[in-house]
């Protein structure tokens, strides 16, 4: 029977539901994120200014490109349009996120970590470490799906 594990006498976890679910959340977050960055492109060049890790002639360049991507992976992995590979686009953002936000937590800056847009009260600091961490775990439930995936516009994924 589909969806039930007879051993144990419960309904099975409907996986392909959550895997859907991974990719609607985080690629909503991605999403929203991205809007809120390209809405403000000089906030954002001040935030990305303000980590200290780029040299000056990049942050520019970062600021107008950067936004850009989470739109797409974030649109993409809601639409299921090549989810695995939306997915480690993603993986990738969040581990650099997570670099330079170790970076500057070691040098004892705090300030607008600009994670969803510029002007905003959330500061550079563990909580914002954990909660980019906790993002890796629906990335990680897209990427190692192995199953028939629901509403992907693009077959059942790569």
């Amino acid at each position: 029977m589909t969806g039930v594990n007879e051993h144990a006498g419960r309904t099975a976890v409907p996986w392909d539901m959550v895997e859907l679910l991974c990719r609607l959340v985080l690629g909503g977050l991605f999403l929203y994120a991205g809007v809120q960055k390209i809405a403000d492109p000089y906030g954002f060049a001040k935030t990305v200014y303000g980590y200290g890790i780029l040299p000056g002639e990049l942050v520019n360049l970062t600021a107008i490109v950067l936004p850009w991507v989470e739109v797409l992976a974030g649109g993409t992995l809601i639409l299921g349009v090549w989810p695995v590979s939306s997915a480690g686009v993603i993986t990738g953002l969040l581990l650099l996120f997570l670099a330079a936000l170790l970076a500057n937590i070691a040098r004892g800056y705090t300030f607008d970590c600009g994670c969803f847009g510029s002007g905003g009260d959330e500061t550079t600091g563990w909580g914002t470490v954990w909660r980019d961490v906790a993002m890796l775990v629906p990335a990680a439930g897209v990427i190692l799906f192995k199953g028939r995936r629901r509403f992907c516009l693009y077959g059942s994924g790569e």
